[in-house]
């Protein structure tokens, strides 16, 4: 649905009432910050990748607009030496401020938040043949998150972008059984996990 909300937008004008609509193909690559909230786990950064469309709205008030974008983010992460592929729908709508710097360059800072949408696999499971365990990785159906970036916008057309994405809460939880020798009994360990990203920004607006 919001894919078609975007597309139906080209019909608009580049200029309409004094604000200007602009729309485009977003894609770049991300570099994933793993964390758990247990000391004895292992942390792996990894790289993914993005794409998709992207409309920005330049408001009247001088400097400001909005970019709101749609895109299919695919990544993979390490979980101990498990790989685990994350396949998300990202909706980042940003507030940005821009400062001209002759005709033809824009020094912008945008921050907003963004939704993601798990449209993959969302639980793992696998056994750690070394000490005989179960292990299990769940991810969050839903991720709310937060953006803040800057970024340079060219001729009207190309723009470069570094953005910083912080979740808001947990990203998923990973959870591991083990067998005590002095109960005889199986006990459940748990950890959550945060992932914050530098993205890497291209986009070509029409």
């Amino acid at each position: 649905m919001l894919l078609t909300c975007l597309l139906l937008l080209t019909g608009l004008t580049t200029v309409h009432a004094g604000r200007r609509v602009m729309l485009g193909v977003r894609g770049g690559f991300e570099l994933t910050e793993m964390n758990f909230n247990a000391e004895d786990l292992r942390e792996s950064n990894r790289v993914g990748f993005y794409f998709g469309p992207s409309i920005e709205f330049a408001l009247p008030l001088v400097g400001l607009g909005i970019d709101i974008s749609a895109l299919y983010s695919r990544r993979s992460l390490k979980v101990d030496d498990q790989k685990v592929t994350q396949k998300y729908i990202q909706v980042p709508a940003n507030l940005r401020f821009g400062v001209e710097i002759g005709d033809v360059v824009t020094v912008f800072a945008s921050a907003g938040p963004q939704l993601g949408m798990n449209i993959g696999k969302d639980i793992f499971h696998w056994k750690d043949e070394e000490d005989m365990t179960n292990r299990q990785f769940l991810m969050q159906n839903t991720m709310l998150s937060f953006n803040f970036g800057f970024g340079v916008h060219l001729e009207n057309h190309l723009e470069a972008g570094v953005y910083y994405n912080v979740p808001v809460g947990k990203a998923a939880d990973f959870t591991w059984d083990k067998l005590s020798t002095e109960l005889k009994d199986t006990t459940w360990s748990s950890a959550k996990t945060k992932t914050n990203a530098w993205h890497i920004s291209l986009t070509y607006f029409f």
